[in-house]
C-alpha cells in the first residue's frame, strides 16, 4: 500500500516531494497538500495518513481532534525548532513520534542576537534616520560599547551557548547565563559563561537576551515586576518566544525610560495586531521585526532538507531523529 504524507506547509506538494526524494531508497509514496484546507477537510484527508508534515508558519495546528481522527499515522515531523502549534501530549497517548529540527537555525539566531544588541547600543536606527532626513546630529547619537560589558543570557540550550561563544571576541567583563539546569563545569568554563540566579542577572546585565523555551514557568517571566530589576541602561533581546515576555509592561517599561531599548522579533500574537502595546512605543531604541532571527536562506535549506530526509527515514522504516517525546506501543491503527 502507497504511504501518505500530509502536508500543511505551504509548500506545493511537489516540492515537498522532491526534497523527500533525494534520499535514496525512498518507498513509494503520496504527498498531499493540506495548507489551505478546512478543519473538516483536513479531519476527513488526516484519516488515511501515514506521516503528518507540519506548518511552520503555525497556521494549521496538529490539534487532538486531528490526531484523533487518524488511522494509520505514525509521525509528525515539524520543519522548525517551535512546535507550540502541536499537541503533544496528544500525539504521545496516540502512539505517534513528533519530531522538530532542533539546531537548524541556532546560527541565524545567535548572530541576529548580537546583531540586535550592537544596533541598539550604537543607535545605529536613529543614526540612520537622522541622516536620511538630512540632520546631522553626530553628538546625539550617544553609542556605547560592548567591550567590558555584562551579558546575560536566559536559557543555555544550543542558542545561548552559541551566542556565548560568539562573545568571547568581544571582551565583556563578564558572561552571566541562567537556566533551571546548570551546566556542566566544563561546559561553563569552555563558554566562559557563570551561572546566576534569575534575579542577579537581570540587576548586573547590560544586555538581556531570551533564549529560553515556553512553558509554564517561562510565560511572562519578563514582566513589570522582574524589568523593574534591570539596569536603566541595560537592553532586552527577545528571540525565543513571545510568550515570556509581558509586552504591556515591556511597553511602558519603555516609555518611562525604565529599561534603555529592546530588540523584539517574537510576539504573542503573530501577526502583530494594531493593538499591540509595543507599536505604540515612539523610540529609536525599540527595534521589532516578524519572527525573522532564525530565517535566513541557509537556516531555511537546512530546515527542509533535515525534516524531508526525517520524513524519509520513516518512510524506509528507520529511526527519525530529534523526536521530543515517547510514546508507548502504538495503539492499533486500522
Amino acid at each position: 500500500m502507497k504511504r501518505k504524507v500530509l502536508s500543511l506547509a505551504p509548500l506545493p506538494a511537489e516540492i515537498v516531494e522532491a526534497f523527500i526524494r533525494m534520499s535514496p531508497d525512498v518507498p513509494e509514496f503520496e504527498v498531499i497538500y493540506g495548507h489551505e484546507m478546512s478543519g473538516p477537510e483536513l479531519i476527513e484527508a488526516v484519516r488515511d495518513v501515514d506521516i503528518v508534515f507540519g506548518d511552520y508558519t503555525f497556521k494549521q495546528p496538529v490539534s487532538a481532534e486531528l490526531v484523533a481522527a487518524a488511522r494509520r499515522l505514525v509521525f509528525v515531523q515539524q520543519p522548525s525548532v517551535g512546535y507550540q502549534h502541536i499537541d503533544v501530549e496528544a500525539c504521545t497517548r496516540a502512539g505517534v513520534r513528533v519530531a522538530t529540527t532542533a539546531g537548524a537555525n541556532t546560527v541565524s539566531v545567535a548572530e541576529h542576537t548580537i546583531a540586535w544588541a550592537l544596533c541598539l547600543m550604537k543607535n545605529l536606527f536613529f543614526a540612520h534616520r537622522a541622516v536620511k532626513e538630512g540632520r546631522w546630529p553626530q553628538m546625539e547619537v550617544r553609542p556605547v560599547e560592548l567591550w567590558q560589558k555584562v551579558w546575560g543570557i536566559v536559557g543555555l540550550g544550543r542558542i545561548g551557548r552559541a551566542v556565548a561563544e560568539r562573545l568571547k571576541p568581544f571582551g565583556l567583563s563578564r558572561i552571566l547565563y541562567y537556566d533551571i539546569q546548570r551546566a556542566p563545569e566544563e561546559v561553563e568554563k569552555g563558554l566562559e559563561v557563570e551561572f546566576t540566579s534569575l534575579r542577579g542577572l537581570l540587576e548586573a546585565s547590560d544586555v538581556v537576551s531570551l533564549h529560553a523555551p515556553l512553558t509554564d514557568a517561562t510565560r511572562c517571566m519578563i514582566n513589570a515586576e522582574t524589568l523593574a530589576l534591570m539596569k536603566p541602561s541595560a537592553y532586552l533581546i527577545n528571540v525565543a518566544r513571545g510568550e515570556l515576555v509581558d509586552e504591556a509592561a515591556l511597553a511602558e517599561a519603555l516609555k518611562s525610560g525604565r529599561i534603555a531599548g529592546a530588540g523584539i522579533d517574537v510576539f504573542v500574537e503573530e501577526p502583530v495586531r494594531p493593538e499591540n502595546p509595543l507599536l505604540a512605543v515612539g523610540s529609536d531604541k525599540l527595534l521589532l521585526a516578524p519572527h525573522v532571527a532564525g530565517v535566513t536562506d541557509e537556516a531555511a535549506r537546512r530546515i527542509i532538507s533535515m525534516a524531508t530526509s526525517n520524513v524519509a527515514r520513516v518512510l524506509k522504516g528507520e529511526e527519525p531523529l530529534s523526536v521530543i517525546n515517547t510514546p508507548g506501543a502504538p495503539a492499533a491503527r486500522g
